[in-house]
């Protein structure tokens, strides 16, 4: 799906909306180097402050490897309606378009109901994407999103030293990429113990929610209406 996310977000009015729009970058190998540069150039002229902040990350593990990610945000839905003008544009042909093979687009907003953030966390070096692939089940949708909620509020319940951020995509996505789990993290030492949630979490889940309620309320749901998920893990490059 989508989603390299800085956690200025948590800066924000939980009732306000947060949307990140995030270009996937393939870089030409020989210009790759002039990629980096570039972007530093653009993002120094026209996103150095405010909701058109953007930052680069480039894509570590996963099938989308070796590619980078261009992140803008936060920002509203109607700050999408003023589009860069004809000087901006120019900069992006020169900076950054002229060093890559292709690009794609993708509009995030964030879920505040299912997100857990805790307040001691700032913009990590790292950050985990689980993709939920939700299948074409009638109410999947809405099934895969409750089970992830009930997760949050455990988190948030159980006081979960690291937060977990969830992402809807504003536009369908064809193979059912709709809904990211973003995890920051400061070190991959993290992955000793699991590798997304806290490590023993179906049991602090059950002590909350009553025995086996972790796999009726989040496994069952995901085996019925995902076709399962997948991992990216990205890195803040500038």
């Amino acid at each position: 799906m989508f989603l390299a996310v800085v956690f200025t977000a948590s800066a924000f009015a939980q009732s306000q909306e947060v949307v990140y729009e995030s270009i996937y970058l393939i870089p030409e190998k020989a210009n790759e180097m002039k990629l980096i540069e570039g972007v530093k150039k653009h993002n120094d002229k026209f996103h150095s402050e405010g909701r058109s902040t953007a930052s680069l990350y480039n894509v570590l593990i996963g099938r989308r490897s070796g590619q980078y990610v261009w992140l803008l945000g936060p920002m509203e839905l109607s700050d999408y309606d003023a589009m860069p003008d004809e000087v901006h544009m120019l900069d992006w042909q020169k900076n950054i378009r002229n060093n890559v093979s292709s690009e794609s687009v993708q509009l995030g907003k964030l879920n505040w109901e299912a997100s857990y953030s805790p307040p001691s966390w700032g913009s990590p070096k790292y950050l985990l994407h689980r993709t939920i692939k939700i299948n074409r089940k009638y109410g999947s949708y809405e099934k895969v999103l409750e089970a992830v909620t009930k997760i949050g509020k455990v988190l948030a319940q159980i006081n979960a030293p690291n937060p977990r951020r969830v992402y809807e995509s504003i536009f369908a996505n064809e193979n059912g990429e709709n809904i990211t789990l973003v995890y920051p993290f400061k070190s991959f030492t993290r992955f000793n113990d699991g590798n997304g949630l806290p490590a023993n979490f179906q049991s602090e889940y059950e002590k909350v929610n009553g025995l086996g309620s972790f796999r009726r309320d989040v496994w069952d749901v995901l085996s019925e209406f995902s076709d399962g998920f997948s991992d990216e893990v990205l890195q803040l490059v500038n």
